[in-house]
């Protein structure tokens, strides 16, 4: 472990635990296959629960300020992925005002020493 992982490791679980809401994080099936036939992506997603800080983006105050009014900045400490880093690929199932939603990952962002501590997700709600 390097010296930020010992130092802010911790900090960002219990953090999210208190202040944040209930989310599923949506991983893509690792052995996927394209249906030609039917047009799918055929492969079985693995859904991982969680908790995650969610506000929206400002495109003056983010990176590259690609975002889209109705985009989202999800807050996911690493603790909950494991090892695995998030990728454009997955989504995340969250609810709001009672109803659920999904947000299609569009960038993601990984705080790290030797390992991750938190991601930085964005996600797009169709």
């Amino acid at each position: 472990m390097s010296l930020v992982d010992e130092v802010f490791g911790s900090i960002p679980t219990p953090l999210i635990d208190q202040w944040g809401v209930d989310i599923v994080y949506i991983k893509v099936s690792e052995h996927q296959a394209y249906d030609p036939e039917f047009g799918e992506i055929l492969g079985i997603p693995v859904e991982v629960p969680a908790r995650a800080l969610i506000s929206s983006p400002k495109p003056k105050d983010e990176l590259e300020g690609f975002y889209q009014q109705g985009d989202l900045k999800f807050l996911i400490p690493a603790s909950y992925l494991a090892s695995y880093y998030p990728k454009t690929t997955d989504s995340i199932r969250y609810t709001e005002a009672g109803v659920s939603r999904t947000a299609k990952i569009v960038m993601v962002k990984s705080y790290r020493g030797d390992n991750p501590i938190m991601h930085t997700v964005f996600g797009r709600t169709s």
